[in-house]
């Protein structure tokens, strides 16, 4: 534990540039340096408990927020504390804020330097931390029992390779997994893996992201939207970088196998990118607008190809407006996107190759006939242009991806379960053996 905390003080100057690296694209990564490095106050409490979660960026935040909402009800006595890694993460967490800005903060939660994270434990004083899904960092688990934090990860998640990783450094992370009160695994796999980092206290509580319900105030302005635009739409769902040039490559190829007038609709994971793709897309030949110029369903031109998704937080209006979906970062070696928020919608998915990130969830999928799989994007566009097709069975995979959907709830309940037990100090009771 030494050489860490030595390490990540010499570290700290290589942060600094990382920073202003990604501020190039990013600006907002200059934003708030204080919090990171340990220099500026943080959020003080309250003369109240606080419960302290940490998201590390949108996907965990917006996970987060049906918890955050359970906990909110649950612990009117409490104030709270989300922190974040990214400034994506940020403003996603604006939207928690927003559902009660008298009692919720934000900062970003400091880099594991030894004095960083004292400090941060010091001003903050959580009551109980709640991290989700895989920060394990050493010195903020040590620093959170040297102030008594017991401390949860929530909607946990640890792939065979993070356990690899995590197993090369077994002197640093198997006494930090260990540290934790309780871990709430999202599978079966995912309990197995923390168990070999050397974590006792194990539950399968399944994943919160499932608990997300599709947004109806969007659901209801992408029903008009088909209304208004009478035209079949097949969606690339939070690809990552790489992923659109090899979709439009194949879309060239595959084009015809469509019916007529289908839009295209290409929705990137990370906002930064959305200049790069747009400019991609044009240089590709398809006549393109972006959502940032659209006001209404009329505005999307009848000869338009191919839609850029460029707004953050309107994931349920895409899903809700398509027909059906091909899942991002699962088609290079990124290990799949959330397929679980298209089905929501009725929209079946085709999954490319990488799917190790939600590997059990896929496999259910593709047994629940609410998903396909496909080795490249020519593959994936032949059966989306199967589906779209009249007689393509379109009707009986939508109801299969809502079916698939509505078996994956009660992760927030399970949650909140074990989190009341560590909050009003009563026992845990036994946990499972893995």
């Amino acid at each position: 534990m030494k050489g860490y905390r030595l390490l990540t003080r010499a570290a700290v100057p290589a942060a600094m540039a990382y920073l202003l690296y990604r501020s190039r694209k990013q600006p907002a990564y200059r934003n708030f340096w204080g919090e990171r490095f340990g220099f500026a106050e943080y959020p003080p409490p309250k003369p109240c408990p606080r419960v302290w979660v940490h998201a590390v960026s949108v996907g965990e935040t917006n996970a987060a927020k049906p918890l955050v909402a359970a906990m909110l009800r649950a612990w009117p006595e409490a104030d709270f504390l989300i922190t974040h890694m990214t400034p994506t993460g940020r403003d996603a967490g604006r939207r928690i804020v927003s559902l009660a800005p008298e009692r919720i903060s934000q900062c970003y939660l400091p880099y594991d330097t030894p004095g960083a994270m004292e400090r941060f434990f010091r001003e903050t004083k959580p009551s109980l931390g709640v991290v989700m899904e895989t920060e394990i960092w050493p010195t903020m688990m040590e620093e959170a029992e040297r102030w008594g934090t017991p401390m949860v990860l929530a909607n946990a998640r640890e792939s065979q390779k993070s356990l690899d990783q995590a197993l090369r450094v077994p002197d640093l992370m198997i006494p930090a997994a260990r540290r934790f009160t309780a871990i709430l695994a999202q599978s079966e796999t995912d309990a197995g893996h923390f168990a070999k980092l050397g974590a006792e206290r194990i539950v399968v509580a399944g994943s919160l992201k499932f608990d997300i319900q599709p947004d109806p105030g969007q659901a209801k302005v992408a029903a008009a939207w088909r209304d208004a635009l009478g035209r079949p739409v097949l969606l690339l769902a939070s690809s990552r970088e790489g992923e659109e040039a090899l979709f439009l490559e194949a879309l060239r190829e595959k084009r015809s196998l469509f019916p007529e007038k289908t839009l295209f609709l290409v929705v990137p994971r990370h906002p930064q990118r959305f200049g790069s793709v747009r400019k991609l897309i044009e240089n590709s030949g398809f006549r393109t607008q972006s959502r940032s110029e659209l006001r209404g369903p009329g505005w999307v031109a009848p000869d338009t190809e191919v839609l850029l998704g460029d707004s953050m937080g309107e994931m349920t209006l895409y899903c809700a407006l398509s027909d059906a979906a091909l899942m991002g970062g699962s088609f290079l070696n990124y290990g799949c996107q959330n397929l679980i928020e298209p089905c929501a919608s009725g929209v079946p998915v085709v999954v490319g190759p990488s799917t190790f990130n939600f590997s059990e969830v896929a496999a259910n999928a593709l047994r629940a006939g609410a998903a396909q799989q496909a080795k490249d994007f020519p593959g994936a566009l032949g059966i989306a242009a199967r589906w779209l097709t009249p007689g393509g069975g379109l009707e009986g995979l939508s109801r299969n991806a809502l079916r698939f959907a509505g078996s994956y709830t009660g992760a927030t309940r399970r949650n909140m379960e074990i989190l009341e037990k560590i909050w009003r100090k009563e026992p845990l009771g036994p946990f499972q053996t893995y």
